[in-house]
C-alpha cells in the first residue's frame, strides 16, 4: 500500500501528517510541485530480460517522455527476479540512503517491488512509500534520499534529462534520523 509521511526536518519521529489515501498523498504532493500518479500497469513477466522489460512498457515510456520532456529511459533496480545488482545490494542501499540533489528533474515509475523516497523540502521531509505502479517526479535541486530496504526486491523506470545522471551529495545527515524502509513498511502491515 503506498503511503505518504509528513514530518518536521527537525523530528524524524513524530510525522505531521500519515495518509495511505492517494487522492490526498497526489494533493499534498502536488501542493509542493511533486507529481505523483498510480498507473495501471500491464503484469510484468516472471524472469524477463531487460530489452523485453523495456519493450513491455514501451507506451507507458513513451507517455511520461512526452509529459515529462525527458529524453533518457533507464531501468534500474535490484531483484532476483529480474535484474542481477552483482551482489552491490547492501552498498548501493547506503550510497542512495544519502540526502542528494539531482540537476534535472527525475522521474521514477515502479514497476515491482516497494520503494521509499524522502524529499527534504520547506522545512519537511515527505516521505513516500511508493508500490508498483506509482509514478514520482522529483524536481531538479530538491534535496532527497531513496531506501530500497535490506534485501532489495525492485524494479523501476527512470527517466532524465541528462545524458549522464548526476547526483550531488549534500552535507547534511538529515537522512539518519527518519525512519528507514523496514520500519516503515512495519508499521503499514
Amino acid at each position: 500500500m503506498s503511503f505518504l509521511r509528513v514530518y518536521h526536518e527537525a523530528d524524524g519521529e513524530q510525522p505531521l501528517l500519515t495518509t495511505h489515501e492517494p487522492e490526498r498523498l497526489r494533493l499534498e504532493l502536488e501542493a509542493n510541485a511533486i507529481l505523483y500518479r498510480h498507473h495501471p500497469l500491464p503484469a510484468m513477466p516472471e524472469c524477463a530480460p531487460s530489452e523485453a522489460l523495456l519493450a513491455r512498457y514501451t507506451p507507458i515510456i513513451d507517455e511520461v517522455g512526452q509529459l515529462s520532456g525527458c529524453r533518457r529511459v533507464e531501468l534500474r533496480g535490484m531483484s532476483p527476479r529480474y535484474l542481477d545488482d552483482g551482489g552491490a545490494g547492501a552498498l548501493e542501499r547506503e550510497r542512495l540512503s544519502s540526502e542528494s540533489r539531482s540537476d534535472s528533474d527525475n522521474w521514477h515509475l515502479l514497476l515491482h517491488g516497494q520503494a521509499v523516497f524522502y524529499l527534504h523540502l520547506n522545512g519537511r521531509v515527505y516521505v513516500i512509500g511508493c508500490e508498483r505502479g506509482d509514478l514520482l517526479m522529483i524536481p531538479a535541486g530538491v534535496p532527497h534520499w531513496f531506501d530500497m530496504g535490506p534485501s532489495p526486491d525492485f524494479v523501476a523506470l527512470s527517466w532524465s534529462d541528462e545524458t549522464a545522471h548526476h547526483l550531488l551529495e549534500t552535507t547534511s545527515d538529515i537522512a539518519l534520523r527518519f525512519p528507514r524502509f523496514e520500519a516503515l513498511y512495519a508499521e503499514v502491515a
